[in-house]
């Protein structure tokens, strides 16, 4: 009886530990923030005509069996409006896409292509790209200068506090990217709510920078605004994509 109490007990603490939050912290995260890695970067995206530089904010993640490039797919609203695209497909006349710190292109990583392509699956505005809106990319190599993130794959709780981590569209300082302190007000599952918190309370082009817990771990990406709140978009979200197109990742629950 005693050795099947020591069991029973053992396998309690097994599945407390399956569904807490990751508590074991990234090396670099107690460290000054001038001092992070590089893992917040941004876009530049070719066309046949148009050129886009430091457009939005992108980042690497490792799944645990590769690592892969991330944006947000509400970009191709701009695209849209631009270059008449009409579908999450970036059409025959693109060229190139890269990703690197701003102001650090030596860094750079290009894409290969886009895992989640999809010529059947319209645009939409951003009411409706909020439950869908990253977008991810096989490399055509890994840069060791960059930093891939690893993943959180409990939920973010109400109230907890998160930090995005990218450019914003006025920021004054572009030597290295932004921190915003958000506290999650509302988790709907594939988004959730955040409130700004300090000075820096618009994540005006902020839109595509991750968001990570304060172990150092990726929570979600910058997804918009509706009214002071920030939307997020949720770690499911993201998975949903990895089972759809085969990807392997390691969900430790």
């Amino acid at each position: 009886m005693k050795n099947l109490a020591l069991v029973i007990i053992s396998c309690i603490l097994l599945l407390g530990c399956k569904h807490s939050t990751q508590s074991v912290k990234e090396s670099w995260v107690e460290k000054p923030f001038s001092s992070w890695p590089d893992f917040a970067l941004s876009n530049e995206i070719s066309f046949a005509d148009t050129i886009y530089s430091d457009l939005a904010n992108s980042f690497l993640v490792t799944t645990e069996f590769d690592t892969i490039g991330v944006s947000c797919k509400h970009l191709f609203i701009v695209f849209e409006k631009q270059l008449g695209l009409n579908s999450i497909d970036l059409g025959y006349t693109f060229n190139y896409w890269k990703m690197y710190p701003k102001n650090q292109k030596e860094k750079t990583v290009s894409v290969k292509h886009l895992i989640n392509k999809n010529p059947n699956e319209q645009i939409g505005q951003f009411n409706t790209l909020k439950v869908r809106d990253w977008i991810i990319f096989e490399l055509e190599e890994q840069n060791r200068q960059l930093y891939p993130l690893k993943i959180r794959y409990t939920p973010v709780e109400n109230n907890e506090i998160v930090y995005a981590v990218g450019w914003g569209m006025n920021q004054k300082d572009n030597s290295k990217p932004a921190l915003l302190k958000l506290q999650c007000f509302k988790n709907l599952g594939d988004y959730f709510y955040s409130k700004p918190l300090g000075t820096d309370t618009y994540p005006a082009g902020k839109s595509g920078s991750p968001v990570i817990d304060k172990n150092g771990y990726l929570v979600g990406i910058v997804s918009g605004q509706e009214g002071n709140m920030a939307v997020i978009g949720g770690i499911p979200s993201l998975t949903k994509v990895f089972d759809k197109y085969n990807i392997e990742y390691k969900n430790p629950r």
